[in-house]
């Protein structure tokens, strides 16, 4: 009897966790105003722990990092949004396994005033995660009082998008963009020991730039060099920039549950494909093309995400020799970084910052030099399968000596 009510009441218990995660929904974004100031009103189904800071660079953002939600915004099916007074627009997304995140991109410098939670106005009712927003210099263009409910958006980088597919010119090497994620002022995960996710990022996507071009095969770019942070566009620029044939996003994760570890690789889930889909027609080209170009755009589509389903599961093969994986290690989000429809493109997970094991390979040069030769064989299989692997460089050896 007493194993009876044991498993009933931890079956019971899964169902409610699963009914919590399920039930945690962003459910509408608003702004308030009135001169130098900009309230924003993140409304969440449940109450949700947040973190909210700004980014400065070429364009000034807002971030809201949160517990990975659903995004359930009427007539916002896309994640994106018009914004008001100090806020241009906004675009959601999961910005990991375990978390998601409102990006603000912001007409001018501002700095956080205030940020807390209310508890819903009535029983049923949404919570409020509210940041206030200040001029971060003496002008102010004033904002109009009250709120403002959110509106369209055109794709962000609709102007990037080209419905007609060119394929790269022919050339000797494989052009390659490796986005070490985070950086700058957005650290990313930290481990207990305070290990930033945006430190081991940087090196391990070095040590890659490093194996792959000593093979003589490849061109090899980087979205960053150092510790700046480039905003999501700008990544996703490089690669359109470079005519890219793969971009790989390198990251880590973190886990409340400290025994979790292990590696994965994501590409992108159909909600995510719908929105490249919405971001390829909206910049298609003429009105009298519109057929010729959806056609194109279902074309591209289809075959990117065959090509990152491949590349994926070959560098999955070769990622096991290196370090566990997580389990279904192979895995699809709506990550905003993997949503250009013309570039192959997959997300690594390359261990979990809060295991103990994993964040000590994640620091270790030796264990990098690993993992990374892994993903460099995993690559080289992804165009041999192509039938495309490109010329050896002589005299390179096969096992890169750690600098």
């Amino acid at each position: 009897m007493r194993v009876q009510q044991f498993i009933c009441a931890l079956i019971g218990g899964i169902l409610a966790s699963s009914a919590g995660i399920a039930d945690q929904e962003v459910r509408d974004v608003r702004f308030g105003g009135e001169s130098g100031r900009t309230r924003v009103v993140i409304e969440t189904a449940e109450a949700a722990d947040f973190r909210a800071f700004t980014l400065e660079g070429p364009s000034d953002r807002l971030v809201v990092d949160l517990p990975v939600a659903d995004w359930a915004v009427r007539g916002l099916d896309a994640g994106e949004g018009l914004g008001h007074g100090l806020v241009e627009n906004f675009r959601f997304f999961n910005n990991s396994a375990s978390s998601s995140r409102v990006v603000f991109a912001l007409e001018s410098p501002a700095v956080i005033a205030a940020q807390f939670v209310l508890e819903p106005a009535s029983p049923g009712g949404n919570y409020r995660l509210v940041i206030d927003l200040d001029e971060a210099n003496a002008g102010s263009t004033g904002a109009a009082p009250g709120f403002v409910r959110t509106g369209g958006l055109e794709s962000l980088i609709a102007d990037r998008v080209n419905a007609v597919y060119t394929p790269p010119p022919s050339r000797a090497r494989h052009v390659l963009v490796i986005d070490a994620g985070h950086g700058g002022r957005d650290p990313g995960s930290l481990s207990p020991s305070g290990t930033r996710e945006s430190d081991v990022t940087l090196e391990a996507a070095r040590e890659l730039r490093r194996q792959l071009e000593a093979t003589g095969r490849y061109e090899v770019y980087l979205t960053r060099d150092r510790d700046t942070y480039p905003s999501w566009e700008e990544r996703v620029g490089v690669m359109v920039e470079q005519r890219a044939d793969l971009f790989l996003s390198i990251h880590a994760d973190s886990s409340q549950d400290r025994s979790v570890n292990g590696t994965a690789v994501y590409t992108l889930n159909d909600r995510a494909e719908d929105r490249a889909r919405q971001r390829a027609h909206q910049g298609a080209g003429p009105t009298d093309q519109v057929d010729v170009n959806n056609i194109l755009v279902e074309l591209e589509l289809r075959e990117k995400r065959n090509q990152s389903t491949a590349f994926a599961e070959v560098l999955l093969e070769h990622l096991a020799t290196a370090g566990p994986l997580l389990q279904n290690p192979h895995r699809q989000a709506n990550l905003f970084v993997l949503l250009d429809p013309r570039v192959p493109a997959v997300l690594l997970e390359m261990g979990f910052m809060t295991n103990r094991n994993d964040e000590a390979n994640l620091t270790s040069a030796a264990a990098r030099r690993r993992q990374m030769a892994a993903v460099l064989r995993g690559i080289d299989a992804y165009f041999a399968q192509r039938g495309d692997l490109g010329p050896v460089q002589e005299n390179v050896p096969r096992e890169l000596p750690v600098r």
